[in-house]
């Protein structure tokens, strides 16, 4: 009869369950194309927070290197100008709250070929409000480059999109400015900010270009399907089955 308590067939067998955690969790490290850098300070002008994107693990190391050295460049000279205004007003005496500068970063997706995500930009510096600004970035990681719309789809999905987006404002018609549906339509959609996600493609207004600020920044979400035989993008036409 088989002795099924043997101590040495349950090492073995440990042992094995350990080295497949073991692949799996670094497989998955090793998937990971961005890591999000968090730190935060605070004195008596100024709070900042930081969630800041690094690209990580790709094939080409030359463009990683380059590009997160562009987005931490450009988050340090956001932080610098938000910090002489504080320091600034501070020697003239103006009484205020101490000021915000608000670095975060949504990743709408990311996989072996894509790595698309939004750095959202606040700033407080007295008022009624802050102020929000964003980059949008679709990157390409096999062919390493920042993908524009013309690298995605063909320009007659312009059309097509750009009365789905008219469509989404008259569902809310309140919440829009009276001319933001004709602003749309004159409007160049192919330099416009936009974003990758497994389902949409997703066009971003600032603030005040067609809508107040109390409707935020408004996001369109126009569904894949909808310009499927536009696309000319390969790793899009994938996700967008």
């Amino acid at each position: 009869m088989p002795n099924n308590n043997n101590p040495q067939k349950r090492f073995y067998i440990l042992a094995i369950i350990l080295l497949i955690a073991i692949f799996a969790y670094m497989y998955t490290i090793k998937s990971q194309k961005i890591e999000l850098i968090q730190s935060s300070t605070k004195n008596n002008t100024i709070q900042i927070t930081i969630s800041m994107p690094k690209l990580k693990n790709l094939d080409n190391i030359r463009f990683q290197e380059e590009l997160n050295t562009i987005i931490e460049s450009r988050i340090k000279q956001f932080i610098k100008q938000v910090k002489e205004i504080a320091d600034q007003n501070k020697k003239e005496g103006i009484p205020t709250q101490p000021y915000e500068a608000n670095i975060s970063t949504n990743i709408h997706y990311q996989d072996e070929n894509l790595a698309c995500f939004i750095i959202y930009y606040y700033q407080y510096t007295g008022g009624a409000h802050g102020i929000t600004t964003f980059e949008t970035y679709n990157i390409d990681l096999k062919s390493s480059k920042l993908l524009n719309l013309n690298n995605i789809i063909e320009k007659e999905a312009e059309k097509i999109i750009k009365q789905q987006i008219v469509n989404q404002i008259k569902l809310n018609q309140q919440n829009f400015f009276p001319e933001a549906t004709d602003y749309i339509l004159k409007d160049n959609l192919f330099t416009r900010s936009f974003i990758i996600e497994p389902k949409y493609i997703t066009f971003i207004y600032p603030y005040y270009e067609i809508a107040p600020y109390s409707s935020g920044m408004p996001m369109f979400f126009i569904p894949w399907q909808n310009i499927s035989q536009y696309i000319k993008h390969s790793e899009i036409k994938k996700i967008a089955k």
